[in-house]
């Protein structure tokens, strides 16, 4: 009787052991299937919020583009706006004998990175390292080519939304005396040191009833021994009376990706 007693108590024994060890690794079975599936949910929503932000970047930033834009009519421009170009070619770059691809070679690239485009002809420089800053090579007078009296213009285009252009002067020995900043088709600010080193600022909002935000816009600034003007579109902004003179100026753009920053036909003249 003891023996089959013990016998009997084995039998039990085992049979309650494993049906423990059948729920735990039933549980744990479920935990591990819940867990992964929790995990594949997550992926998936992340990838749907990641699609959705890609898209409505790509809405919010598709502006200008050089493929599809009408070649700006100066002649036209000039003849209604108030910016009259002085006669004595100074510096030009039309980028004339350049392919796509190529270095810019009338400009000493200081930062970033800049190449030609060219669509349907048209001939452009565009930005494409972050604060990419030119500086136009002048003979040996790269920093003292501005007389006292010059006109100075460029086209742009806006690629995409939130970028800017940078304009900053300097004399020969690199002091900055002022810097024009365009904000998309939004608003612009510029800061000139006067002959008495004070600093002048002023700014302009709703450029957006001025810019051409799908197409080439032309921005131009004149001096004429102190007294210096800011032009967008021919439209004069700005209007400033004793500022010093510059030697120089670069153009900045800011982290450019290829189809946000585009500049072309920049001229100097006196």
């Amino acid at each position: 009787m003891k023996k089959i007693y013990l016998a009997l108590m084995c039998m039990a024994s085992f049979s309650l052991m494993t049906a423990c060890s059948g729920d735990k690794k039933g549980d744990k079975g479920a935990d591990a299937e819940g867990e992964e599936t929790e995990v594949v949910n997550d992926d998936e929503q992340n990838a749907d919020e990641q699609e959705a932000e890609a898209q409505n970047a790509d809405e919010a930033e598709v502006w200008g583009n050089p493929a599809e834009a009408e070649v700006l009519n100066l002649a036209a421009l000039y003849e209604a706006g108030d910016f009259k170009p002085a006669m004595t070619t100074i510096f030009e770059d039309t980028l004339g004998g350049q392919s796509a691809g190529e270095l810019p070679e009338k400009w000493d690239i200081r930062s970033g990175s800049a190449e030609v485009g060219v669509a349907d002809g048209v001939k452009y420089i565009t930005m494409l390292g972050g604060d990419t800053n030119l500086l136009p090579l002048v003979g040996d007078n790269s920093k003292n080519f501005l007389p006292e009296k010059y006109t100075m213009e460029f086209q742009f285009m806006f690629g995409k939304d939130d970028v800017w252009f940078h304009v900053h002067f300097y004399t020969a020995e690199e002091e900055e005396v002022g810097n024009f900043n365009l904000f998309t088709a939004y608003s612009a600010d510029w800061n000139f040191a006067k002959n008495d080193d004070e600093w002048i600022h002023g700014d302009q909002d709703e450029l957006e009833k001025i810019i051409n935000r799908n197409g080439w816009n032309h921005l131009a600034a004149s001096y004429d021994k102190g007294n210096l003007k800011l032009f967008i579109n021919g439209k004069r902004i700005a209007n400033m009376p004793n500022i010093k003179q510059a030697g120089y100026f670069t153009i900045t753009g800011d982290g450019a990706d290829g189809r946000s920053h585009f500049i072309r036909n920049i001229r100097v003249a006196k």
